[in-house]
């Protein structure tokens, strides 16, 4: 018997043992930044505390204020 698991962010059936081991599907896994994608590695069920965490700035960013947005 096997047990369907769902993809934790668009909830359609997963079917890969990667990504039943990860609780993702490989559709929404391409969407994740490299360091979200490390966090749920090492903890599959940290999976809701890996998107939430917010993406950190990397060099060659540009900061954005919002009186360049009116410019």
């Amino acid at each position: 018997m096997t047990t369907e698991v769902e993809c934790e962010l668009c909830h359609r059936p997963v079917r890969s043992a990667a990504a039943k081991a990860r609780r993702i599907g490989s559709h929404c896994w391409r969407k994740l930044t490299p360091a979200q994608r490390a966090v749920i590695r090492r903890d599959p069920g940290a999976v809701r505390a890996a998107l939430t965490r917010p993406v950190p700035a990397t060099v060659g960013q540009l900061p954005f204020d919002e009186q360049d947005a009116g410019q």
